[in-house]
């Protein structure tokens, strides 16, 4: 009996003195692990490039008295990245594969009581600002490539003949294709390329493109330059000529080769004015047969004015308040200057449906040419259609160069009977009232016989 009393004493000393050393001894109760949490440095991101890095930053939130030293551990979900570290407060993260990567982090105190949290890291493919380029020779195109990094990048062509490129910037140094390509090899992680596909066009020129000829049997030249012919157009090239005019002139000397000429090609024709007076227009048309299919064409416009020539100027619109319109026929040399002519005849033609004289004595002397110009007044009558209405004239009898000249009249009621004038009522309407006042008549005989009847 006192044996079993005197082990009931002890237990209970030794409870107390437990409790008592509890709380006689501060900051020894055990902490409980609430969460723990991923934060990456400042300005950086959880989308990387490959050999790109993001460092994460492990915190813990706990409940009790706080453990001075947390543990914390780090784990990945596969193979896309690697950690500088697998445990510690902080870790690197490096892309090695394009593709997702859970990361994981564990925290755990002296209670062993542990918290876990992940984040996705993205490791993201390179890419680049274009996949292909259109240049013409001389032209310079700047290349960029984005999620990479930057210090890993180097630049290459494979057709230095067509294209070099220098820190992103190509060049077009010939015609043809080139392949510039953007190569990622960082210390770390996967090498990536990406390509732009450049065509460059040689820089083709036929000069002059426009020209004047004023006299007969005149000679001119039109000339073809290439440069940055590259893999297209070479000296062994081909030209043919063509004219599409060979009334106004003729290419007495059309060359179907080229002459280097420095880094160009050269390439000269030669046009001669028709030996008699014509007004007529040449387009010069000059086709390069380059490297297998390669071909191309280029045009230039020579103007043979060697042929008096007539002008038509005037009011090109007219409506209800101003139905008056002034028209000038002008005589031209084939210089251009005003022929000094008193006694050509001026021919004049409308529609007079929409127009006509707007008086006799204005217009008396309308067909008379002098100092080398006749002039018309027209006075408007109805609408026209959108597609306006023709004024031509002519001299003498040569009605074969009229010249003409579209005037638009708005405002004004539109032609009767969908775009027919009077000329028809107004013979029905005569006739009807000739046969009534013929009637009118017989009858008045008829009354006055049966009167006197």
């Amino acid at each position: 009996m006192k044996t079993f009393r005197f082990t009931k004493a002890a237990a209970a000393l030794m409870t107390l003195a437990l409790l008592l050393v509890i709380t006689a001894l501060p900051g020894t109760a055990l902490a409980d692990v609430s969460s723990v949490t991923i934060t990456p440095n400042s300005g950086e991101s959880y989308n990387i490039p490959v050999g790109g890095t993001v460092t994460l930053n492990a915190s813990m939130v706990q409940t009790g008295t706080v453990t001075t030293n947390p543990v914390y551990a780090w784990t990945k979900g596969n193979d896309n990245v690697d950690l500088s570290a697998a445990s510690g407060a902080t870790t690197t993260v490096t892309g090695i594969h394009v593709g997702s990567t859970l990361v994981t982090l564990t925290g755990n105190d002296d209670s062993l009581v542990s918290a876990n949290t992940s984040v996705t890291i993205n490791v993201v493919a390179m890419t680049i600002s274009a996949s292909t380029l259109a240049l013409e020779g001389g032209a310079s195109a700047p290349l960029t490539v984005s999620n990479a990094v930057p210090s890993s990048i180097s630049w290459s062509t494979d057709n230095a003949g067509v294209a070099t490129v220098v820190g992103g910037t190509v060049t077009a140094v010939g015609g043809g294709t080139a392949h510039i390509t953007a190569t990622s090899a960082p210390a770390s992680g996967d090498t990536q390329t990406k390509t732009c596909t450049v065509t460059v066009s040689p820089k083709i020129t036929l000069l002059p493109t426009t020209q004047n000829i004023t006299s007969a049997s005149t000679s001119t030249t039109v000339q073809l330059k290439v440069d940055y012919g590259g893999d297209l157009v070479s000296a062994s090239s081909t030209v043919a000529w063509g004219n599409s005019n060979s009334t106004a002139g003729a290419l007495t000397s059309a060359p179907t080769t080229f002459t280097p000429s420095g880094s160009s090609f050269i390439c000269t024709a030669t046009y001669l004015s028709n030996s008699t007076g014509v007004n007529g227009t040449s387009i010069i048309t000059a086709t390069i047969n380059g490297a297998a299919t390669y071909t191309t064409s280029k045009t230039a416009t020579i103007e043979v004015r060697t042929a008096r020539y007539l002008t038509l100027t005037g009011d090109s619109t007219l409506n209800s308040s101003d139905r008056y319109g002034n028209y000038i026929v002008t005589l031209h040399e084939a210089d251009g200057s005003v022929v000094n002519d008193d006694t050509s005849t001026v021919h004049w033609s409308w529609s007079s449906s929409y127009l006509k004289i707007s008086s006799a004595a204005l217009n008396d002397s309308r067909s008379d040419m002098e100092d080398g110009t006749a002039e018309i007044q027209l006075y408007a009558r109805y609408n026209t259609p959108t597609a306006g209405t023709k004024l031509y004239a002519w001299i003498n009898d040569d009605s074969a160069h009229k010249v003409s000249y579209t005037i638009y009249i708005t405002g004004l009621s539109s032609l009767p009977q969908t775009g027919q004038d009077f000329t028809l009522v107004y013979v029905f309407g005569g006739l009807c009232a000739a046969l009534l006042v013929a009637a009118g008549v017989w009858y008045g005989i008829r009354k006055k016989r049966v009167t006197n009847a």
